[in-house]
Parts: C-alpha cells; structure tokens; sequence
C-alpha cells in the first residue's frame, strides 16, 4: 500500500510581517504568533530568506535576535532559512527590470517562485506590484 504524504502549504515570510511580531503592533503580531504556532504543528512550512533577516537587521532588529531565535524557530519546525545563489540574483535583477520593481521586492518574488511558496505580507504595495507573478496573502486573511 502506498504511503500518503500530507504537503505542507509553503508561506514565504515577508519583512513586515516578521516585524510586527517583533513590535507587537496591535491585532497584527497575534495573527503572526498563531501562524508560527501552526506551523509548529505542522500545518505550515514557513521559509524566510537572508535579505529578509539582512532587512531585519537594517531596521534595528539585533543580530542576536536572528541567530538565538529566527533561525532555531524556522529549523525546529522543517522550514528552511533562504540563501540566494547567482542564478536566483540574475533572476531577481531581469524581474526586476521587467516589471520596474525595486531589487529587494523582486527578489523576494523569485524566492517565493523557486519555492513554490505564497508570500505573506501586509505591504500593499508589495501586493499590488506582485500579485500577477506569485501568491500573496496577508497573515489575517490565510487565518
């Protein structure tokens, strides 16, 4: 009898969204805390990129944070830390171009591509520049 292996829905994490944990913004950090709880549980496989702990830490969040909590959290529960290769740069720069999106957005759209992963995000712009090219949610309305 063949096994049946249950796939995880993939949720790429934007900047923002792992920010408003971090800043506890009002009725947004709450949603963001229960995804990683489900997560936990296994209904979620939740990936995060370098550039976005690379913004993370541009915007003051300390490097303590990432390495002691990020990272362990996305490894103890089967999801994956993003690095970015030539080939995901090279794409990230001619979708860049060919949509007229800044570099970082772009890139995080290849990664969430190469991943098969919906984009979670509360970046209306973001949403409305990305929409037509990957899956993007905002955590409230995945809940």
């Amino acid at each position: 009898m063949p096994m049946i292996v249950k796939s995880r829905l993939r949720l790429y994490l934007n900047t923002d969204v792992i920010l408003s944990l971090l800043i506890d913004e009002p009725g947004k950090g709450e949603a963001v805390a229960r995804l990683l709880y489900q997560a936990a549980e296994g209904k979620y496989q939740l990936l995060v990129s370098e550039h976005t702990a690379y913004e993370l830490l541009r915007l003051g969040v300390p490097m303590e944070y990432i390495n002691r909590a990020l990272r362990p959290l996305l490894l103890l529960n089967g999801s994956d830390f993003l690095v970015a290769n030539s080939d995901i740069m090279r794409a990230a720069g001619r979708t860049m171009r060919q949509y007229e999106m800044p570099f970082m957005r772009a890139l995080h759209v290849v990664f969430a591509q190469r991943n098969n992963s919906l984009v979670l995000t509360r970046d209306l712009d973001f949403m409305n520049e990305a929409r037509s090219l990957v899956g993007v949610m905002s955590p409230e309305e995945l809940l």
